[in-house]
């Protein structure tokens, strides 16, 4: 199948559930009022942020399946040592944030009125991470063996219910807790399709895990997990940072652009989680020089329309969709996390070109070497320019990651034309 079709496939996966997601983000944000719309907002940069106990596994076993396609045997201790090694570690990753539940309400700075309603809410929280964690281990099966169009009719019911459904509960009682209890179930429901679509692979491991298996499958998300645990620092902290020192009243006025850049990240997303499975299973040089060549055209066609439209008609949708309140004072927010948007959607391509060659190393290092200048950027512009300063900082940020990667993935592939000679 090529990168284009998956795309598609992709791209239709990401676009039914936000056709239901964009005006139930816009009902909660007027019904839950800016502080419990930004905390909402908070929580599920947690839930994405214990994606560090996922270990790269997701991406280790779609790059594992696409090479072992036919080798069922392999297959099988893939899909076992995987599976067990992460419920072990998703449940870990639970316990912890409902442990740790009181501290992170404490430190984002909410109102009294408020803080049993977010206290209570964080500890419910912390059931949707096996849930989570879980179910994008079982798609990522799917993803590995190019069945985009399953992966897609999948996400499409799966994530129409995660968008939706806090939204229905809201309705019913208009509280953080009910929306994210929402949440949880969605995931139940998420996690119940994913299974239901690879039980066979499941059911034919025997759950008996391989330690060799294991072990390769850590060595390459080991690198990996280092990047789960800093990039979704440098893409969720400035929320925190929001909340701590300019009150969680704020950040909603912050989250409610990022959320719509979330949403319209389905575009490179749609692309990139093509790109990874194919460039993983390409062994010929050119053939490589060519899918990554095609991923940059194809990322930057679909995505700079996108971009125009959203930095030319930015007040009107911020009104539409979440208000005038918003629209007022988020306007310029959404106008400078558009232009981040664009080349952090382009360095996707220099991202999955690298991991999929098993460099994740340097992703890694990267990320490290990044994350600290970040987070001084970000606290000196918060202090000096506000809510503007947190979306200059992130922007300039994601567009010196993208020239940086772009440039070391140049790198790698002229030293890969230099050594190796055309079959």
């Amino acid at each position: 199948m090529s990168i284009i079709k998956n795309s598609i496939w992709n791209l239709i996966g990401y676009v039914i559930p936000s056709l239901i997601a964009i005006p139930a983000l816009g009902y909660m944000a007027r019904k839950l009022g800016p502080e419990l719309f930004g905390i909402y907002t908070i929580a599920i940069a947690v839930v994405g942020y214990a994606g560090i106990f996922d270990m790269g596994l997701t991406r280790a076993i779609t790059r594992e399946i696409a090479i072992y396609r036919t080798n069922w045997d392999e297959r099988k201790k893939i899909v076992a040592s995987a599976t067990l090694f992460l419920l072990t570690l998703s449940i870990l990753g639970g316990f912890i944030v409902l442990i740790f539940s009181s501290s992170i309400v404490h430190f984002l700075n909410i109102s009294a009125t408020d803080f049993s309603d977010i206290n209570n809410s964080f500890k419910l929280l912390a059931f949707s991470i096996p849930l989570f964690l879980l179910n994008q281990l079982w798609i990522a099966i799917l993803e590995g063996d190019e069945k985009f169009k399953v992966v897609n009719i999948q996400k499409s019911f799966s994530s129409t219910f995660i968008a939706g459904m806090p939204a229905l509960f809201v309705i019913y009682n208009g509280t953080l807790l009910s929306a994210v209890a929402g949440l949880v179930v969605s995931r139940i429901i998420s996690l119940l399709i994913a299974f239901v679509l690879v039980r066979k692979e499941i059911m034919q491991s025997g759950m008996q895990p391989d330690v060799k298996t294991l072990k390769r499958l850590i060595f390459f998300g080991g690198w990996i997990t280092v990047s789960n645990i800093i990039s979704p620092a440098m893409v969720y902290f400035d929320r925190f940072i929001i909340s701590n020192m300019l009150g969680a009243k704020h950040v909603a006025f912050y989250s409610g652009p990022s959320e719509a850049i979330s949403r319209l990240a389905i575009f490179p997303a749609a692309v990139g989680r093509a790109i990874f499975p194919k460039l993983s299973s390409v062994k010929h040089r050119d053939e490589l020089k060519k899918s990554i060549t095609l991923s940059w055209l194809l990322m930057f066609a679909v995505c700079a329309p996108v971009v125009i439209i959203g930095i030319v008609f930015s007040e009107n949708i911020l009104n539409l969709w979440l208000g005038a309140n918003y629209a007022l004072h988020s306007k310029n927010i959404l106008i400078i996390l558009l232009v981040g948007f664009l080349f952090n959607a382009l360095a996707q391509v220099p991202f999955a070109a690298i991991q999929s060659a098993g460099k994740a190393k340097i992703t890694a290092l990267l990320h490290c070497v990044e994350i600290i200048p970040y987070f001084i950027m970000l606290y000196f512009f918060v202090q000096h320019y506000g809510l503007t300063g947190v979306a200059f900082a992130w922007s300039i940020r994601v567009i010196a990651d993208c020239a940086i990667l772009t440039f070391i993935n140049q790198r790698l592939l002229n030293r890969q034309v230099s050594v190796v000679e055309p079959t």
